[in-house]
């Protein structure tokens, strides 16, 4: 179990090494990034997104998917407004504390999630974090892009809603419903490319941090503070809350793990895309993912007390 957690976190890094070299070696450039990332947004991750609708739902309940769907909100909603509590401590720049709090909401559940949820829970765990990762994203493509845009108005948070992921979450929520598979080749082409949402994703990261200065990063108090509250406060408090709730341990213990996933490489890319904050958010993801290594195995095995 911990061997799986150790290898994803492996490979992500692996993959920002792929992207910091190809920034240091100037076969990415500056002015790239935003391609790469609307490549990512717009066609990537969207297919990741309707790919992980391909699961049986004809073992749950109504109640079910309304308790996990009440969970999702919970678990979208808590770190964002926690963490727009403690930013409001700080004397960082407006756009560096929406970076922080962006970072903290929307995690990295897909590429880390997906293979340790399926080995420790299995094909109900895998279900439950579809469901929040469709929660998720519907935040992320609409209040997310709102946080990372400047001079933003409900119009445009209007059109976010017909954005590709946000359409590819909606179309998929409507196969589930009416229980309908996709064709094969269709599903497959669908797959794989969904498949280069990680690699893509954490390349980009690791491109914008090949811009910023490696010494300064290091020394940064902000980093590591941003890192105790990603990983180790939020799944502490998600834990301490629901306990008292939740009696499935299967589900808490789905929740509290991706609760304590770093924060999620799209967040990068937004920032790119809808701001000039991609290297700073770049930071994040990548000290985010090195710290994980060592956190989410301890959460593992507090989960099994």
């Amino acid at each position: 179990m911990i061997t799986t957690v150790i290898d994803q976190c492996l490979i992500l890094l692996l993959f920002l090494i792929v992207g910091f070299v190809c920034t240091r070696k100037i076969w990415i450039h500056k002015n790239h990034m935003s391609s790469l990332s609307n490549l990512l947004t717009n066609i990537v991750l969207p297919s990741a997104i309707l790919s992980s609708f391909n699961v049986n739902v004809a073992d749950y309940d109504l109640n079910f998917f309304v308790t996990i769907i009440f969970i999702s909100l919970f678990l979208v909603a808590f770190p964002f407004f926690l963490s727009k509590l403690l930013v409001s401590f700080t004397h960082m720049e407006i756009a560096l504390k929406k970076v922080w709090v962006g970072c903290c909401t929307y995690s990295n559940i897909l590429f880390i999630g997906i293979p340790i949820i399926g080995t420790l829970y299995g094909e109900k765990g895998l279900f439950i974090l579809v469901i929040y990762n469709t929660i998720s994203n519907l935040f992320l493509f609409t209040l997310g892009i709102k946080l990372y845009k400047n001079n933003v108005n409900f119009k445009s948070i209007g059109l976010s809603l017909l954005s590709p992921a946000l359409l590819a979450s909606f179309l998929g929520i409507l196969l589930l419903i009416l229980d309908i598979s996709l064709p094969k080749t269709l599903a497959t082409a669908l797959k794989e490319l969904g498949n280069m949402t990680a690699p893509l994703s954490m390349i980009i990261t690791g491109a914008l941090f090949g811009l910023i200065n490696i010494k300064k990063f290091i020394v940064s108090k902000n980093i590591y503070l941003f890192c105790f509250v990603r990983l180790i406060v939020i799944p502490g408090l998600v834990f301490v809350i629901l306990n008292s709730f939740i009696t499935d341990k299967l589900i808490l213990g789905v929740i509290v793990l991706s609760a304590g996933m770093p924060a999620g490489a799209t967040n990068t890319s937004l920032a790119t895309i809808y701001s000039d904050k991609g290297p700073e958010t770049s930071q994040y993801v990548v000290m985010s993912s090195i710290l994980c290594i060592i956190t989410l195995p301890i959460l593992m095995y507090i989960l099994t007390l």
